[in-house]
């Protein structure tokens, strides 16, 4: 598991590990700060879910805006889909982020946002910052981390003069899904950024 942040938030916050759903941040002040004025330009750091030790216990952290929400707790394979069984805590600071960090969920995890809305109403969502998605028909979200080893030494020491203002350049643009499909002679196959094993 990876720490994302200098400073631990149990360092200076009590974390109660008492219940299912811990209350533990990842979000500072000048993150909500950011936030909320439209300047945070890296948001996916700190919304969605992502694998943390907290008190030397392994499991993911996940926050989430919803500033008209009543509730909204994380469900999926590991509570049998049971909504409110695993209630994430709405910050002080009404920022409308929800958040809270659940021991032992793993990466590779199926999860959805079950949440109470306005006049009661209650749906589940998959993450708007979700790592990665099961495939069609099932939309749920599923957590993943973005660890990668890079084996381009060779092209990092090349880099200088392949980027010279006098070289030549290339702009691409793709969307994996719908430009080459892995399968000809399956429609419901498509490419994507993630390496499968």
């Amino acid at each position: 598991m990876e720490e994302l942040t200098s400073r631990r938030y149990e360092e200076d916050h009590f974390v109660d590990t008492t219940g299912k759903v811990w209350n533990y941040s990842l979000l500072t002040a000048e993150d909500i700060r950011n936030f909320q004025f439209g300047t945070h330009y890296r948001l996916y750091e700190k919304f969605g879910s992502h694998a943390v030790t907290v008190n030397r216990t392994d499991g993911i952290y996940f926050a989430v805006w919803a500033p008209n929400a009543s509730s909204i707790s994380v469900i999926g394979n590991f509570n049998d889909w049971r909504n409110h069984a695993h209630e994430l805590f709405p910050r002080w600071d009404k920022s409308g982020v929800w958040e809270g960090f659940i021991p032992g969920f793993r990466l590779g995890e199926v999860y959805k946002y079950h949440i109470v809305g306005f006049e009661g109403i209650e749906t589940d969502k998959g993450d708007p910052l979700a790592y990665f998605w099961e495939r069609r028909p099932q939309t749920a979200s599923i957590t993943w981390g973005l660890q990668y080893e890079w084996n381009d030494e060779q092209w990092m020491q090349e880099r200088k003069k392949h980027n010279a203002l006098n070289a030549p350049w290339s702009v691409y643009e793709v969307h994996l899904a719908s430009w080459m499909r892995p399968d000809k002679n399956d429609e419901e196959r498509y490419n994507t950024y993630v390496q499968m094993r």
